[in-house]
C-alpha cells in the first residue's frame, strides 16, 4: 500500500506535517477580524474616540500593527481619562468645562501619515485648535459648575495655552496605545485560529484526513 496516501488524522501526523497543515489549510475566515473591529469602534466613544477606519498588518513582520483614523472629543476624552488624583485634574475639570460651553474647539482629527505601514506609529493629531473662541473681557459662564465665571480669566488660571498643547500630546498617545490594544487582540484571535488544537477539532468536525506529508487527501477536504 502506498503509505503517502494512507488517511491520517491530523494528530497522527508528525510535527512538520502538522506545521504544514496548518498553514496550508488553517488560515482564519475572511470576516474572522470584524466583530473585534466593531466593538473596539464601540468601546473608543466612551473614551472620545470616534473612529472611522481601522488598518492593520500581522502578524510576524516589522512594521506591522494597527492604526485608526477619525476624530477625538475632547470632553468625552477628558472626563474619561482625567481622573481625581491626578496633579492636573482641576485644570483639565475646568478646561472641560470651556469646551461644554462652547468657547473653544471640541474636537481634533486624528489621520495617519505614509502609505506603507499601518502600526500606531504612523498616527498623527492635526493639532488642538488653541483659541479661545468668541470671548471677550466681560464674556461668562453659561450654566454648569462655573456659571457666571469671567471666561478669560478661567483660561488664564490654567493656563489654557500650554494646557491644550499638552492635551494633543496626551490625546495622540492615547489614541496611539488604543490602536495597541487593537492590535493585540486581533494578534490573539488570529492565533487562536491557527494553534494545532483548534485546527486539530476544524479536521475533526470536519473529516479532514492527510497524507504524511500533511496534504489534504481527495476525498477527505469537505468543508474548505
Amino acid at each position: 500500500m502506498d503509505t503517502t496516501t494512507q488517511p491520517l488524522a491530523f494528530d497522527e501526523l508528525s510535527n512538520s506535517a502538522k506545521q504544514h497543515a496548518i498553514q496550508e489549510y488553517g488560515q482564519p475566515p475572511d470576516d474572522w477580524h470584524e466583530e473585534i473591529i466593531a466593538r473596539f469602534k464601540h468601546q473608543g466613544l466612551e473614551r472620545g474616540f470616534e473612529i472611522a477606519e481601522i488598518k492593520f498588518t500581522g502578524f510576524h513582520s516589522q512594521g506591522d500593527g494597527a492604526s485608526w483614523t477619525g476624530f477625538v472629543y475632547l470632553q468625552q476624552f477628558i472626563e474619561y481619562h482625567s481622573k481625581p488624583k491626578d496633579s492636573d485634574y482641576t485644570q483639565y475639570s475646568i478646561l472641560a468645562e470651556l469646551i461644554k460651553d462652547g468657547w473653544c474647539d471640541g474636537s481634533v482629527e486624528i489621520n495617519r501619515s505614509g502609505f506603507y505601514y499601518n502600526h500606531s506609529g504612523t498616527m498623527r493629531s492635526a493639532g488642538v485648535d488653541e483659541r479661545l473662541q468668541y470671548a471677550e473681557d466681560d464674556s461668562v459662564m453659561d450654566g454648569g459648575i462655573l456659571d457666571g465665571a469671567n471666561v478669560i480669566e478661567l483660561a488664564k488660571s490654567i493656563d489654557y495655552e500650554y494646557l491644550l498643547k499638552q492635551l494633543d500630546e496626551w490625546i495622540l498617545s492615547k489614541a496611539c496605545a488604543y490602536a495597541n490594544e487593537i492590535y493585540a487582540q486581533l494578534r490573539e484571535e488570529y492565533e487562536a485560529y491557527t494553534e494545532a488544537e483548534y485546527f486539530k477539532d476544524l479536521c475533526d468536525i470536519n473529516g479532514w484526513r492527510f497524507d504524511k506529508r500533511g496534504i489534504l487527501i481527495e476525498g477527505f477536504h469537505h468543508g474548505i
